[in-house]
């Protein structure tokens, strides 16, 4: 994907438009909006066509971090404390994460990447990063560390054109993990899920 497409011009999913409605109907249920209001945020999520019609929906609703759909650029950071990024998010080219004695978790699982190939810039000082990527990433872990670790479970991909992670910075009496699903026994018996983004 071109990094010129702005995510918020991207196409909205059935997927991307539920994630949403599920966050409006929790609303209702306890109060927070009523029928009337709850009708009308349902009819914008239904007529939206782009990614960039859907968070204004649930802004008042949630805390930034636990939103149905992210697409603001900012960096992971854990200062002296935990932070994370999951669901349904934008991987912006040069991400940064940073973990200075405290915890950030990264779940990739579900993310929209803006390029195949994602560079990450990823610190941790005295404190741990943690990534998790779907099946079929390859991932590259650059970088150097100090009295630290810097690991991924990750096995080389057999997909024709991958899609890639790779990852720098330095681990300063700090570690740094990517973990990858474990490889399955049978994948044939398990039916295949098709899914927009870094693990499409």
């Amino acid at each position: 994907m071109s990094e010129e497409v702005s995510p918020h011009r991207l196409r909205a999913s059935d997927s991307d438009r539920e994630r949403v409605l599920k966050v409006l109907r929790e609303a209702a249920s306890d109060g927070r909006i009523d029928l009337e209001e709850f009708d009308e945020r349902c009819s914008v999520v239904q007529s939206a066509r782009t990614l960039g019609e859907l968070p204004a929906v649930t802004a008042d609703l949630l805390p930034l971090e636990e939103q149905p759909l992210r697409l603001d650029h900012q960096p992971a950071l854990g200062l002296f404390g935990s932070a994370s990024r999951r669901g349904r998010w934008v991987a912006y080219p040069r991400d940064l994460v940073l973990a200075l004695a405290g915890r950030v978790d990264v779940d990739m699982r579900e993310a929209l990447l803006m390029r195949n190939h994602h560079r990450m810039t990823v610190t941790a000082v005295l404190g741990r990063v943690e990534i998790d990527v779907p099946e079929g990433v390859e991932v590259r872990v650059n970088g150097w560390s100090f009295l630290g670790m810097r690991t991924t479970t990750a096995r080389r991909s057999t997909l024709p054109d991958p899609p890639v992670l790779e990852i720098d910075g330095f681990s300063l009496f700090g570690v740094v993990r990517i973990r990858a699903p474990k490889k399955r026994r049978f994948p044939a018996l398990r039916r295949r899920e098709r899914r927009r983004g870094i693990g499409s």
